[in-house]
C-alpha cells in the first residue's frame, strides 16, 4: 500500500505539474480555410494560443509580432487593406468568462471588440482517435451558423482551444466546420516566455451589428480616408504614374467579394 501510495503521489505531482506548465504554454494552430465559396484552393495561417494564467489570446504570426513591436518600439505593423481572416484575434479571461473578438478596420488603425456571449452546447462522442501525439475524443458544437466536429485531449488538462472555442474537459486538438471551410489543428507547443501578453488595446465595444455596418461603409468607400492624399505610385520602370483610385476601389471591391466566407456565417454581409 505505501509503495501504491507514493506511485499515486508521483503521479498527481506529474499531472499537476503538466498542468502548471500548460497554463504557461503557448499552442501553435495551423488553419486552413476556404476564403470564397468559389475558390479555387484553400489558404493557410499559422496562430498562436498564449496561455497565462487566467488569460489567453488567440492571434496570428503577424499580430503577435505587432504587438510585440508595439510594446518594444512603441508602434505596430501596418494593417490590411481589407476585413480578412487574419484578423481572427480573440481574448479571453477568466476561465473564458469574457471573450472578445477583436476588430481592426483596414487602413485608418482602429481597434474595437465585440463581446462573445454565445454558449457552446457541447455534444461529446464516444468516438475517438489519436492525432499527433494524443490519444482524442470526439465532440460537437454548433456556432456562428456553422456545426462544428472537435477533436480534444484530457492529457492536456486545460478547457481551451483555438478562436473562441472552449469548454471541453481537455485541449481541443482539432476543430473544423463541416464543409472543412475552417479547420483548426495543433501543430506545435512552445512554452510562453513573454513576461505578459502585450494584448492590444481596443477603443470600445461593438456590436455584431456595427461590425456588419463597418465593413458596409468600407466596402462602399475603401479609400475614403486616403484618397485625398498625397500618393506616389510608380510603374514596372521606376517612373511615376497617376495613382488611379478608382481602380484601386475596384480592386479592393473584387477582393472583398470573392473571399467573402467568415467564420461566423450568421452575420455575413452580403455585397451588391
Amino acid at each position: 500500500m505505501k509503495v501504491l501510495f507514493f506511485f499515486c503521489y508521483s503521479f498527481s505531482l506529474l499531472i499537476t505539474s503538466e498542468f502548471l506548465k500548460a497554463q504557461k504554454s503557448s499552442f501553435i494552430y495551423e488553419l486552413n480555410y476556404q476564403p470564397g465559396s468559389d475558390s479555387l484552393k484553400k489558404e493557410k495561417i499559422i496562430f498562436n494560443l498564449d496561455i497565462k494564467g487566467k488569460e489567453s489570446l488567440f492571434r496570428s504570426d503577424k499580430f503577435r509580432e505587432s504587438d510585440s513591436l508595439k510594446v518594444n518600439r512603441g508602434w505596430e505593423n501596418g494593417f490590411d487593406m481589407e476585413y480578412n481572416n487574419k484578423q481572427l484575434y480573440v481574448y479571453k479571461k477568466n476561465n473564458n468568462r469574457e471573450i472578445f473578438k477583436y476588430v481592426f478596420v483596414p487602413l485608418i488603425h482602429s481597434v474595437y471588440a465585440i463581446p462573445i456571449n454565445d454558449e457552446l452546447h457541447w455534444k461529446i462522442i464516444e468516438e475517438k482517435k489519436k492525432i499527433g501525439n494524443y490519444n482524442c475524443q470526439k465532440a460537437e458544437v454548433e456556432y456562428g451558423g456553422r456545426k462544428w466536429n472537435a477533436w480534444f485531449t484530457n492529457e492536456i488538462p486545460l478547457q481551451q482551444g483555438p478562436y473562441v472555442f472552449y469548454g471541453l474537459p481537455g485541449l481541443i486538438v482539432k476543430i473544423s466546420d463541416e464543409k472543412f471551410d475552417y479547420d483548426f489543428e495543433l501543430i506545435q507547443i512552445k512554452d510562453f516566455k513573454w513576461k505578459e501578453l502585450y494584448t492590444n488595446k481596443f477603443q470600445k465595444q461593438i456590436t455584431w451589428e456595427d461590425f456588419q455596418k463597418l465593413q458596409k461603409n468600407y466596402y462602399t468607400e475603401p479609400l475614403s480616408m486616403i484618397k485625398n492624399s498625397d500618393i506616389t505610385s510608380y510603374d514596372e520602370s521606376g517612373n511615376i504614374m497617376k495613382t488611379n483610385f478608382k481602380e484601386m476601389k475596384e480592386n479592393i471591391q473584387k477582393r472583398i467579394r470573392e473571399k467573402n466566407n467568415p467564420i461566423e456565417l450568421n452575420h455575413k454581409v452580403e455585397y451588391k
